[in-house]
């Protein structure tokens, strides 16, 4: 008579196929959870509410009467009128109270420095932080300029046989490049932070079709490295960012790469768009009415490539867009609602003033709330 089998088990294959089934078990769970982080609907009542944010009032008083425009950059604040500039530091504290004559003041800013210019006028002012570096006449008067974060100048000007002419001048006011347009208008125009190349676009309505010219140049050539035409749209933007070049339309957005290739391009669907914010290879544009059911304005986030990474619905008219280091403030409710790049809400704050502009300041973390009568540095926090 056989002795009956007895059969081991293998446990150790028994424990692989447990490890086995969790792991997987683990990837499905994770890929649930990034796939409903970019398709579910924001659940924007979730968002915590700070209502009693810390905020501190500018150190002066702006004139009364005088209508102040503002600008901040990474480290100073500016508030300018056709008669003077005042000049402050993160914290508010005034650094810099300036006489300005300039008709139409205009300013640009890229890192620490900050450009001025009157705007049909021929004069331009440099600052690097509250300190006057340069100070330029020109024969000619300017449609438009901007800085690079090197300090190099890009102005556009009125032209004589020619529509325009787009000079680049170095910290040094020396012009280092020029180029007339012939018969095009210039329209907008940008200078990288390499200080080497420069994007432009023009418009020529000289037939019954509207074309538009992406150009892009190197500023030790003659001849630019990318010329496109697109017809029935205006590109009224140009703002080089990250490693690309957004061109921002009456219809829809392109954006280039430093090489003058077309890698991406975003739709506005048929609607206004209001608000542009560009920072770091991160594009987000506001637009009246929505994609979705109620709310009265939209904002949509978009990669270097064009494809919307997330939306958010307001339930009023856009009043400030900005980002900073991937984080996104918009007007909402009265208030600023912080949003992750593809616009799903953190929190919200809503100060005791109200609003009606508002921008980042050095960081994510701090900002200046502008209102009818003056301003105030408010601290940012779940």
């Amino acid at each position: 008579m056989r002795s009956p089998i007895f059969y081991k088990p293998n446990i150790g294959k028994r424990i692989l196929w447990v490890i086995l089934i969790i792991a997987v078990v683990l990837a499905v769970v994770f890929l649930a959870n990034i796939l409903a982080a970019k398709y579910l609907p924001d659940r924007e009542n979730d968002a915590p509410m700070n209502d009693q944010p810390h905020s501190t009032p500018i150190s002066f008083e702006l004139d009364p009467g005088v209508n102040y425009e503002n600008a901040s950059g990474n480290s100073k604040l500016y508030f300018y009128s056709a008669e003077n500039i005042k000049i402050t530091d993160k914290s508010g504290t005034l650094l810099k109270d300036l006489t300005l004559r300039l008709a139409q003041p205009k300013i640009s800013i890229r890192g620490e420095y900050a450009l001025f210019y009157d705007l049909g006028g021929r004069r331009l002012i440099t600052f690097l932080g509250e300190k006057q570096v340069s100070e330029l006449s020109l024969e000619s008067n300017i449609v438009l300029a901007s800085v690079s974060s090197g300090g190099y100048l890009l102005v556009v000007t009125e032209g004589d046989l020619h529509k325009c002419a787009v000079s680049v001048y170095n910290p040094n006011g020396e012009e280092i490049f020029k180029w007339n347009s012939g018969g095009l208008s210039v329209v907008a125009a940008d200078i990288a932070d390499n200080n080497k190349e420069i994007a432009i676009s023009t418009m020529n309505t000289d037939s019954a079709v509207i074309k538009s010219n992406i150009i892009m140049f190197n500023l030790s050539k003659d001849k630019p490295f990318t010329n496109d035409v697109y017809e029935n749209d205006i590109f009224s933007r140009v703002h080089y960012s990250g490693s690309h070049v957004y061109c921002i339309g009456t219809t829809g957005a392109k954006i280039y790469n430093l090489y003058g290739k077309c890698v991406g391009s975003a739709t506005y669907d048929n609607r206004e768009l209001t608000h542009v914010a560009i920072a770091d290879d991160l594009m987000v544009l506001g637009f009246t009415g929505t994609s979705k059911e109620g709310g009265v304005a939209e904002i949509k986030s978009y990669t270097h490539k064009g494809e919307e990474s997330g939306s958010f619905v307001i339930d009023q008219d856009i009043l400030f867009l900005d980002i900073k280091e991937g984080t996104i403030a918009v007007s909402n409710a009265h208030g600023i609602s912080i949003l992750n790049g593809r616009c799903r809400e953190r929190f919200r704050v809503k100060p005791a003033i109200d609003l009606r502009d508002f921008s980042f300041i050095g960081n994510d973390r701090h900002g200046i709330g502008i209102t009818a009568t003056g301003a105030e540095i408010i601290k940012l926090g779940a």
